[in-house]
């Protein structure tokens, strides 16, 4: 066993004492079996660590042998806040084998309080939390400790925290005072609720909460109730009591009344608000499927053109497969070995190989044959070119992951919620790393020198958003290209979807128009931030757009074979790609081969919620789960 003294930057007062010991008697009246606790939260600093860390504490200093686990393996504050000493060994050395549970623990300068610190990161620490040798650790400790604390990652970032939960006795959830919405704490409550941990319940942290304010609200409630008792003392005690309960019965009707009424009318907006959601869903959903089917035509023609002129040598092809394949060598997403199953049975644990994954009894494998691309559209209105690095690289508005699968030479296309919430890594202007935050996942290609540096932050992001998935390559456009390519066919004829007179005055909603050069711009890009879910009505207009040019090129290219080419070459400017010209000339020798249809379009499940400034999609993870194993896995038979 290590020994190490622990470190507080400042003493706790009175009031945050007591909360803490409030806490602790509450979760021993939940009963004898509640032993081992887990503690998450939605989002990261709202405070679990150090909620884990008293509550630790206190059981300790109640006189209770008392474990915190310190299982926040991606991203842990309790060794740099509160340790002070030498720390060999961690968690992570145990679940890996290499020491004995107890040599990782430490002794404490507080009595009877004891730590077992995370460790080095390890590259897979969803699948250590979720293995039999951490239930294993989790039953040896309940040998020697009365109270086990496990402070686990913010839920809504990660799946470590349900998995641990799974092996808990039960789970505190900590949220921060006005920093999480409703719905989101209502989201990682309801996966808390799928593993089975009991919810012991939930810790209202960083409230601005002083003495006075708190100890004088009851003063004033006691002042008035005994002022008014012994007002009227000397009266009839029995009629005066009847009199009290009277009014107080007729209070409460009054209220259940009011409360009745606030319930139905909330819950008929809110139904509202499902329907609408609902239909414009479905509707975008449609168009998207219909947009991606077009792109894909499009894009194999001039893969295909582009692949011709290049010479299509097959030695040329062959370089390019072999570039693509290399990037995928031996990497795997990094999703949790079981999810939604009891665990491997005898059979399975005999046959089972590195890599494999249970989801629901079912067990999977990476497919590894799978080409995965990074489409982007990033919002900038000149070719592409390198600006300093800071936050100027420009927004990914549109994000799409084209999968090519040989084995059924299909391929599926699944689009990404620009506001979709998720890590983002922020840099300075020297291009140093600084901080991993939350935000709008569009943002991160901002970072970087606008090409292929903010293109490679933009993958990451992406490929860390689907477990770190590989991705084999990435094309990035910026908007700026679209009046050239509109004016290289000729311009398009359309009728205006939504009114956009406040931006062009020849786009009033309902007319016929030819679109050419600006106004084919401003068709296609511009949205009014100010309403809600404009980017959806922006993506119909888009799909209509789209539609026609491809009608027209396909009419141009008709007359003309060359006119193909000089798009591509018109579109070269203002495009950041890593595709080679051999991984060009490979897949434009392929790609007549490949079948699309609507049933290989996805969309990412979640909600858009309305942040403090801007829109933001949290995504359902059971769902995206769900579609990482369809799209990029395979049954094990």
């Amino acid at each position: 066993m290590q020994e190490v003294k622990l470190y507080f930057q400042k003493k706790n007062g009175f009031y945050i004492k007591e909360a803490f010991k409030t806490l602790r008697s509450n979760i021993e009246f939940c009963g004898d079996d509640i032993k081992v606790i887990a503690v998450t939260s939605c989002m990261a600093h709202e405070g679990k660590s150090s909620v884990a860390m008293e509550l630790a504490k206190s059981f300790a200093e109640a006189g209770n042998a008392t474990l915190l686990i310190d299982a926040d393996m991606r991203k842990s504050v309790l060794i740099g806040r509160y340790k002070t000493g030498a720390v060999k060994f961690g968690l992570s050395h145990c679940l890996i084998g290499k020491h004995q549970y107890m040599d990782a623990v430490c002794e404490t300068d507080i009595p009877k309080l004891y730590v077992l610190f995370s460790g080095p990161v390890p590259p897979n620490p969803s699948e250590l939390l979720g293995s039999r040798k951490f239930a294993e650790m989790l039953d040896v400790m309940k040998e020697s400790f009365t109270y086990i604390i496990v402070d686990t990652p913010p839920l809504g970032s990660v799946i470590d925290a349900a998995v641990v939960a799974r092996n808990c006795d039960g789970t505190v959830l900590v949220v921060e005072n006005n920093a999480v919405s409703y719905r989101f704490v209502q989201k990682v409550k309801d996966q808390l609720d799928k593993t089975g941990s009991r919810i012991l319940g939930v810790v209202l942290n960083k409230v601005d909460m002083n003495g006075k304010g708190y100890y004088g609200h009851y003063g004033k409630y006691y002042g008035k109730y005994y002022g008014k008792y012994y007002g009227e003392y000397g009266a009839d005690s029995k009629s005066a009591e009847k009199q009290e309960k009277e009014e107080q019965k007729l209070i409460e009707l009054q209220r259940e009344f009011h409360e009745k009424q606030k319930r139905e009318e909330q819950e008929k907006r809110e139904k509202e608000r499902k329907e609408k959601r609902q239909i414009r869903k479905q509707k975008i959903k449609q168009a998207a499927k219909r947009l991606a089917k077009r792109i894909l035509v499009t894009a194999a023609a001039v893969l295909l053109i582009c692949g011709l002129f290049l010479g299509g040598f097959v030695t040329v092809i062959a370089m390019g497969k072999r570039n693509l394949m290399s990037v995928s060598d031996g990497v795997r997403p990094d999703l949790p070995t079981t999810i939604g199953a009891d665990g491997l049975v005898k059979e399975e644990e005999i046959k089972w190989q590195d890599g494999w994954v249970k989801y629901q009894d079912t067990i999977y494998q990476y497919n590894q044959e799978v080409l995965t691309f990074l489409i982007m559209g990033i919002d900038k209105d000149s070719d592409a070119q390198a600006v300093e690095e800071g936050t100027e690289g420009g927004q990914a508005d549109a994000m799409f992951l084209a999968v090519m699968n040989p084995k059924d030479s299909s391929i599926k296309i699944i689009g990404i919620n620009r506001n979709t919430m998720t890590d983002i890594d922020v840099y300075n202007g020297n291009g140093v790393y600084i901080t991993t935050t939350k935000a709008q996942i569009a943002v991160q290609h901002g970072f970087g020198d606008g090409m292929k540096k903010s293109c490679e932050y933009q993958k990451k992001a992406v490929e860390k958003l689907f477990y770190n998935l590989p991705i084999h390559g990435y094309a990035a456009v910026n908007m700026s290209a679209i009046p050239t390519i509109n004016d290289a066919v000729g311009g398009i004829d359309l009728v205006v979807l939504e009114d956009l007179t406040k931006i062009d005055a020849g786009l009033v909603e309902g007319s016929n128009v030819h679109l050419s050069g600006d106004s084919a711009f401003w068709y296609v890009k511009y949205r009014d931030t100010d309403i809600f879910g404009s980017a959806d009505t922006r993506l119909l207009r888009q799909q209509q757009y789209l539609t026609n040019l491809v009608n027209k090129a396909k009419q141009e290219v008709g007359k003309d074979i060359s006119v193909a080419l000089n798009l591509y070459q018109a579109v070269s400017p203002q495009m950041v790609t890593d595709i080679s010209p051999h991984k060009a000339a490979y897949l434009a020798s392929v790609l007549p081969d490949y079948k699309f249809d609507e049933d290989n379009f996805y969309t990412m499940e979640g909600e858009t919620v309305m942040g403090e400034e801007f829109e933001e999609f949290y995504p359902d993870e059971d769902a995206l789960y769900e579609m990482i194993l369809d799209v990029f896995y395979e049954k094990v038979e």
